[in-house]
């Protein structure tokens, strides 16, 4: 009789489940191109997540529909699947990997006020007077080259004479746009700038690189923003130099491909795939679930966590009627420290500053795995009246916060 009981209940929760309207998310991800090895582990990631949550009642009954559309980076085909998903699928959010593309969509966005979360968006795009409907799960890359730079000043080992650093990253202007301000801020905690270099895709494929501004200035240090596969290969490359340089990578050039370099330092908010930590379990389980052969990288905890942080969202804006775009973008600014199983940093999201988090790790490559090298460096988040503007080291105990599905 108990075991008929809980069989009816069940099947009343899935058709109560079932008749719900499902909540929508839509997604551009490039699957080829520069980023399309980062972009399909990311969209695995997405997929896996929502899988997992709608398993488990979807949110608040509501089954989460995510719908991908490869993102080409042709204009045409970006502005058509925009249309589509604005307007023939109703989204109430949308997820964009792409910082070129979201940048591209700013002023569509901005008309049809869709709450968005762009992938390492730039720095200038948490303007609330400007941008209200941008978010992210990421620190700013301004923010994570800022870290950089204050873990190289402060952690160097070098107290004889100014560590020494260079750029080294793609001509793209939104890779560029922030190192203006970040080489101030180097300058600043007492490190010698060196000239940039810019390595663009041609000069990648013909193994021409640049390699004799490297070898002129000898940095101590080298920030590569590069994508994954480029970056290997200039490592690769720069072996025979005979340099000691140290390389230490951007967040999106920082994952599992660089496993064959020792010594590689990479500023990176996001957990590495089998991390020891609580926010671990359930990815292991699902892919031991649904594919425990495959191997994944950062990327598909990225897209893993992206979606916990929109299913929270969803569910804080879910009234008993009156559900629009805009109660979804206030929701998502009441996030106060929250806890994701430490994948990423405690999200934090108010009104005037949409940057989830201010905090990154420092990781390293050592004996062909990625080991944690410090725990969360904080820069501070600038506030009037505020004491907290100076960098600082912090660790993830003891922070108050909401733990995701």
């Amino acid at each position: 009789i108990l075991f008929l009981f809980v069989l009816l209940l069940s099947i009343a929760f899935s058709s109560n489940v079932s008749s719900q309207p499902s909540l929508k998310v839509g997604g551009l991800i490039p699957f080829s191109g520069r980023w399309g090895d980062s972009g399909r582990e990311c969209a695995k990631g997405m997929l896996d997540a929502g899988r997992w949550i709608n398993q488990r009642g979807g949110v608040f009954g509501r089954k989460l529909d995510i719908i991908l559309i490869e993102d080409t980076s042709e204009p045409a085909e970006t502005i058509a699947a925009y249309r589509k998903l604005n307007e023939a699928d109703r989204i109430p959010l949308l997820y964009i990997y792409s910082a070129e593309t979201g940048f591209a969509l700013l002023p569509h966005i901005q008309f049809n006020r869709i709450p968005t979360f762009i992938s390492s968006f730039p720095s200038h795009l948490p303007s609330q007077v400007k941008y209200p409907y941008v978010f992210s799960v990421t620190p700013t890359p301004h923010d994570l080259s800022k870290i950089a730079m204050k873990f190289i000043s402060e952690r160097s080992g070098i107290k004889w004479k100014k560590p020494k650093i260079l750029f080294v990253g793609s001509p793209d202007p939104l890779g560029q746009y922030f190192l203006e301000e970040t080489k101030e801020y180097a300058k600043e905690l007492g490190l010698e700038i060196g000239p940039d270099i810019w390595i663009d895709g041609q000069a990648i494929e013909k193994l021409s690189l640049p390699f004799s501004t490297l070898s002129s200035f000898n940095p101590d240090f080298a920030y590569v923003s590069l994508t994954p596969r480029e970056a290997s290969q200039v490592f690769q490359e720069a072996k025979g130099l005979g340099l000691r340089t140290k390389w230490i990578c951007s967040m999106r050039t920082y994952d599992e491909h660089l496993l064959a370099f020792d010594g590689v330092l990479g500023v990176q908010p996001i957990s590495p795939f089998g991390e020891d930590i609580p926010g671990m379990i359930n990815i292991r389980e699902a892919h031991q679930k649904w594919h425990p052969y495959d191997t994944h990288t950062l990327s598909y905890i990225e897209g893993w966590v992206t979606i916990q942080v929109i299913a929270e969202g969803l569910g804080r804006s879910l009234p008993e009627q009156g559900f629009s775009r805009e109660r979804v973008k206030s929701a998502l600014e009441t996030f106060k420290d929250f806890v994701i199983g430490g994948l990423v940093p405690p999200i934090t999201i108010t009104p005037d500053d949409h940057r989830p988090s201010v905090e990154s790790r420092v990781f390293i490559i050592k004996e062909g795995k990625i080991s944690r090298y410090t725990e969360f460096l904080s820069l501070g988040r600038e506030k009037k009246g505020s004491t907290r503007s100076n960098p600082s080291v912090t660790g993830q105990k003891g922070r108050s916060g909401r733990t995701a599905f």
